[in-house]
């Protein structure tokens, strides 16, 4: 059976599961630690200060002396020993010294119940007894500890949600490997930094071993990332001289071979920042003529460089240049954070790495439940959980939710036409009083949507694309409209997106239909007056003309009489009013009667409506009465006959008419002479959604014809 292949879905889960087996064994690893609840300030890099919650033990001392009962067990710790990393001490012999003093001290702390603390400087001082926990609870676990784990992930779990979806492709893959180092060095950070009085120092040793491995991979990715992104410069398996050259860097700091600890930890981070700022220039210069790459680069770099500048500047510089900062470490560690956020705007405006545009719903929804998990773990400590889960979601859907929408708005950074305004400007393309005038209308709403540089008549495809990278969309010719290619949207500040092709593909189906029913409409337009001057040339003139030609003056006025009723009829067609059926028949019955009796022909007239109501519409109305008058000719030109019934009745909301002769019969079979109006008897049918009927009646030899439609 074969194997299922992984979704991007099946890849964030993963990612997800490692994750949080890592969080699970970083939280285990910090609680089962001894506690003393005390809190440690160092100033000026040697004036220490001790509080036990809010209450000041000692202050601006420069040393802290810690003892068992009876002043046993005497450790002096100066300012070195309350360092937040090992690498800020000025050499290898106070850093191995550093460690030294950490498992005494844990040992001290480990096999007593209570220690006593007392200032170095005053060895007469009165020792204040300090209670100690032999674990630390989640609550007791400081703030900066679950900012440095909270920041950390979000940036894994956005690099592997960019590698999940491009898994093949080495940017995203560069990217991941950027991301996954974020957690390396700031998880071991998070247990040693938020320390309460000191660690086992074999612990603490691979701890900032872990954590400078994770900066330094860090810093290889960034310089790789470059080397591959927007455009590879170098082939890929050169790229593993990169983290080859720092791990010998990092082997050799591990075993403090190094001249001084800052050239082991801050050193070589700097130098990464100033690689990466060398490569981004060699990028620049290699894609100088292609303005989609530096588009994206420029934005791309932009964030990187400001927050692991500002890193390196706040933080490891700082050590360099001796230069004395209040932030932590373990809030600097946030830079990074804004690293990911970066390029992920990044990949939001300029579609970086090609990526599908549903995949931003994964980020949204990412980056609310981290705010919700997060606002959650920080009032979980000051409140009920109950209470805190309930205040947590509150500020989400009051605060995140809008924050959403506006980021996506600021995001996009393009006029969007509201669906009403979309719909009113594909009617005035349709109504668009001729093809020209609906080019140029069709121009100006691709214009508002899209805002190219170029735009221009293209040849003719098939179907809407997008080519050169997003820099290119192609219209295909619709409903008479040339086709279209657009270049540069956004006045060439991004890249046209499958949202776009998408737009493009969904607005052309409803411009064409459009579009065609306003041709239709024009094309009904002139039918329809072409039908009314046939009308009022074919019927009313011939009345007119036949009764101003008769000398008998009843006779006349009957011609004029049925004239102004035809009048009447045809405007009232024009106005879309409908004929009484009892009116039309009753006319009919006076000019039929007129025709028969100047053949010598009788008519006995027979009608069967009762008290119904009925009305036809124009057109009901001329197909049927054009079709009992070209019936009645064909009977008075052919038959011969000396008698004709016509019957018509109601049934079961049907008109139907029979017309009878006692001529020579027809039974519609033949097609001579008379085969014009055969053809236009059954054509006028079709339009009726009527059924005719013609037989030949032996007995009287005559003919029979029944004209049946629905009049609903």
């Amino acid at each position: 059976m074969a194997l299922r292949r992984k979704t991007p879905a099946d890849r964030l889960f993963y990612a997800i599961l490692g994750l949080s087996l890592a969080l699970i064994a970083v939280i285990y690893c910090a609680v089962n630690q001894p506690s003393s609840h005390l809190r440690f300030e160092v100033k000026e890099r040697q004036k220490i200060s001790v509080f036990d919650g809010q209450r000041l033990i000692l202050q601006d001392v420069n040393s802290v002396a810690i003892s068992s009962a009876g002043g046993q067990n005497r450790i002096l710790l100066n300012a070195n020993d309350f360092t937040e990393d090992p690498h800020f001490v000025a050499t290898y012999p106070e850093m191995q010294q550093f460690f030294i003093k950490q498992s005494q001290v844990h040992q001290l702390i480990s096999q007593h119940q209570q220690i006593f603390l007392q200032s170095g400087d005053h060895s007469s001082s009165t020792p204040y007894p300090v209670n100690i926990q032999p674990k630390r609870t989640l609550r007791g676990l400081p703030f900066e500890f679950w900012f440095q784990l909270a920041v950390s992930s979000v940036g894994f779990l956005l690099g592997c949600w960019i590698w999940a979806l491009r898994p093949n492709e080495i940017a995203p893959r560069v990217f991941a490997l950027l991301n996954a180092a974020y957690p390396v060095f700031a998880f071991s950070a998070a247990i040693y930094s938020t320390r309460d009085l000191a660690l086992n120092a074999e612990l603490f040793r691979v701890l900032v071993a872990i954590n400078t491995g994770g900066a330094l991979l860090y810093g290889c990715a960034l310089i790789s990332l470059f080397l591959v992104y927007p455009k590879q410069l170098i082939r890929t398996q050169w790229l593993w001289a990169i983290p080859i050259f720092f791990s010998g860097w990092w082997l050799l700091d591990t075993l403090f071979l190094l001249p001084e600890p800052s050239m082991g930890g801050d050193l070589p981070v700097t130098l990464q920042m100033l690689s990466a700022i060398l490569c981004m220039v060699w990028q620049w210069r290699a894609n100088r003529h292609d303005p989609r790459a530096k588009v994206a680069l420029r934005w791309f770099a932009l964030w990187i460089l400001v927050s692991s500048g500002a890193f390196v500047f706040l933080v490891q510089s700082t050590q360099l240049l001796d230069i004395q900062l209040n932030m932590s470490q373990g809030y600097s560690f946030g830079f990074f954070l804004f690293v990911t956020i970066g390029i992920a705007i990044g990949l939001k405006r300029y579609q970086l790495f090609s990526l599908d545009r549903w995949a931003f719903g994964i980020l949204y929804w990412l980056a609310g439940a981290i705010l919700l998990v997060l606002l959650d773990a920080f009032l979980v400590m000051m409140l009920s959980p109950l209470m805190s889960l309930s205040l947590a979601i509150l500020i989400c859907g009051l605060v995140w939710l809008p924050v959403r929408g506006w980021l996506q708005a600021r995001l996009l950074q393009r006029k969007k036409l509201s669906d009403s305004e979309l719909f009113e400007r594909i009617l005035q393309v349709s109504f668009a009083v001729n093809e020209q005038e609906r080019q140029l209308q069709w121009k100006a709403l691709l214009n508002d949507l899209f805002q190219p540089l170029n735009l221009e008549i293209s040849e003719q495809t098939n179907h809407s694309q997008i080519e050169d990278n997003g820099l290119v969309l192609y219209i295909p010719q619709v409903a008479g409209l040339a086709a279209m290619r657009l270049s540069y949207p956004q006045q060439g500040r991004r890249l046209f997106s499958e949202y776009d092709q998408q737009l493009i593909q969904n607005l052309l189906p409803f411009l064409a239909q459009a579009v065609e029913s306003r041709v239709a409409y024009d094309n009904g337009v002139r039918e329809e007056r072409h039908r009314i001057a046939r009308d009022l040339h074919d019927d009313l003139g011939a009345k007119l003309l036949s009764g101003l030609y008769q000398k008998d003056v009843d006779q006349a006025k009957q011609a004029i009489r049925q004239a102004i009723a035809e009048m009447r009829t045809i405007v009232n067609g024009l106005l879309g009013t409908g004929v009484e059926l009892n009116v039309i028949l009753q006319e009919f019955e006076q000019e039929v009667a007129t025709r028969l009796q100047s053949c010598g022909i009788e008519l006995n007239w027979q009608q069967k409506l009762g008290n119904a109501h009925i009305t036809l519409s124009y057109a009901q109305y001329r197909h049927y009465i054009s079709m009992l008058r070209e019936i009645i000719s064909n009977i008075m030109k052919h038959a011969n006959a000396q008698k004709v019934t016509i019957d018509i009745s109601l049934l079961d909301s049907q008109l139907v008419s029979v017309i009878c002769d006692d001529g020579a019969g027809f039974d519609g079979q033949t097609n001579q002479s008379e085969g014009n109006g055969l053809k236009n008897l059954r054509e006028r049918a079709t339009e009726l959604s009527a059924t005719l009927h013609f037989q030949r009646l032996p007995e009287t030899q005559g003919s029979r014809v029944e004209l049946i439609f629905p009049l609903s």
